[in-house]
């Protein structure tokens, strides 16, 4: 009996490690899904999920006639070692014209090696965008390289707003607005000559007013420096008989 138990353990055992043998690990079988990550991931930390964001030309130097935008894309699933094409399409609720306020390249690819990459899009400094803002939606495509299965999730039970993972806006405008990170309490009201004037003095660029919402903007120390830099600038000034006036003939002030 003691016999019969031993040889029924090492015939199991065997069948046991044959079945092992035959079994396949298993690998990745979803499909390949291109979307926009800053819906999904931070651009930094503590930065929002966002579907859009927007820029304005009013704190370039005049020579500027355009700039090259990229959109971050990235793939769920493998990478691969050929370049895969992305389809796009510019979808119809866009204000911007293309070929007037922007141009897509003709191929848009992910690249080989790549699990995440970017779509160019040059958008032109035109006339027209001093006086107004225009928004480009961009639509990622099914095509024979990537699903587009990750569509949206609502962010607001209440009121239902939803993030969207392959459609992205970008809004861009030439016309000169407070910037994002103006502080009024530490600059004052905002006026153009104010900023620029700041800028000149101290050697800023005036687009770091300016950061989109997938950067940092001023830290409190930059705010708190650069106010009382201009505090004692215009004070100095005006002891010396040079008074600094806005463009409407108001004393230029910062509280």
């Amino acid at each position: 009996m003691k016999k019969i138990l031993i040889l029924s353990i090492l015939l199991f055992s065997l069948f046991g490690l044959t079945s092992c043998d035959k079994e396949e690990i298993e690998t990745y079988k979803a499909t390949n899904n291109i979307y926009f990550p800053l819906a999904v991931f931070p651009a930094y930390n503590n930065a929002p999920l966002i579907d859009s964001t927007g820029f304005s030309f009013s704190f370039d130097k005049a020579t500027i006639t355009g700039r090259i935008y990229s959109i971050p894309v990235q793939v769920q699933g493998t990478v691969s070692d050929v370049d895969r094409q992305i389809k796009v399409s510019v979808d119809p609720s866009s204000t911007a014209v293309l070929g007037t306020h922007f141009s897509l390249p003709e191929n848009i690819v992910l690249h080989a090696g790549r699990e995440k990459d970017s779509i160019p899009v040059i958008v032109h400094r035109t006339l027209d965008l001093k006086d107004k803002a225009v928004t480009l939606v961009l639509n990622l495509e099914e095509n024979e390289f990537f699903t587009v299965n990750m569509k949206d999730r609502i962010t607001n039970v209440l009121t239902q707003k939803k993030i969207h993972y392959t459609r992205f806006k970008l809004t861009f405008t030439d016309k000169l607005t407070q910037p994002i990170s103006w502080q009024p309490g530490t600059f004052g009201v905002f006026t153009a000559k104010k900023l620029f004037l700041m800028c000149d003095l101290m050697n800023l660029e005036p687009e770091m007013f300016n950061l989109p919402t997938t950067a940092p903007g001023l830290s409190i120390p930059e705010v708190l420096y650069y106010g009382s830099f201009m505090k004692r600038y215009l004070a100095d000034q005006k002891a010396n008989g040079n008074t600094i006036y806005e463009e409407d003939g108001k004393e230029m002030f910062f509280p």
